[in-house]
């Protein structure tokens, strides 16, 4: 009995180590497709200029931020302003077509779900001293491609399913759920049309959320950003 119950712990043990081996040589070639951990590392902020394109209008929108200290949007539609901050400790945000007229703290759960997007670096560089955990699904099938999955838990307890293109290594989709009144929608981002740029790193400068696209004009490494548009005010 002692010998069967060795050898099932042993296999379990094998299945679990493989898995990990998986996630961690798919997360290791996707790194080297987007430049290397190295280029990525050189990353402390980041400016993205472009258009949010949703039922035919085009909106024209600014992204900045500072490794792990802010992150801040701005956009304008037909005079009105849309603005997201998130900080390590506070949010607010402003959308007048969603009825928030003023810019308004945001609570708890909403910023629990955006602090990872402090990380202006890619969420798989240096993954583990960042705190999150991974998780090898296996591999799917869309549109006639094969993916490898693989689930991101970070520190702050936020889960997204990855795909990785089995060929390319670049992340083809992100799915991930999310808190709203009470309830959790299911969201999915398709990253596409990924481009080398400043300190040879790689990045989709279009984000298809099905009924939303964002695209990106510009991408500025490493600008000078006044970390006071973090401030709320």
């Amino acid at each position: 009995m002692k010998k069967v119950l060795l050898s099932l712990t042993i296999v379990v043990a094998a299945f679990f180590t493989a898995n990990a081996q998986s996630a961690d040589e798919v997360i290791a070639k996707y790194i080297t497709e987007i430049g290397g951990a190295e280029k990525w590392s050189k990353v402390q902020s980041i400016k993205m200029e472009g258009q949010i394109e949703v039922q035919g209008i085009k909106i024209p929108y600014t992204m900045q931020g500072v490794q792990m200290k802010g992150v801040r949007l701005d956009a304008e539609f037909q005079g009105n302003k849309i603005i997201d901050i998130t900080t390590p400790t506070k949010g607010w945000a402003q959308n007048p077509l969603a009825g928030k007229a003023k810019l308004s703290p945001i609570s708890e759960d909403e910023l629990k779900q955006k602090l990872d997007d402090l990380d202006v670096q890619d969420s798989f560089i240096d993954y583990k001293a960042k705190g999150s955990v991974i998780e090898f699904l296996g591999k799917d099938e869309e549109d006639g491609n094969e993916y490898f999955k693989i689930k991101m838990t970070t520190k702050n307890n936020n889960e997204k399913t990855y795909f990785f293109d089995t060929k390319t290594y670049l992340v083809y989709k992100v799915e991930s759920i999310v808190k709203q009144q009470g309830q959790e929608i299911k969201s999915a981002t398709k990253l596409l049309d990924y481009q080398t740029i400043e300190y040879g790193i790689k990045i989709p400068f279009k984000q298809d959320q099905g009924q939303m696209m964002m695209v990106s004009k510009k991408i500025t490494i490493n600008p000078t950003i006044d970390e006071n548009i973090f401030n709320g005010n």
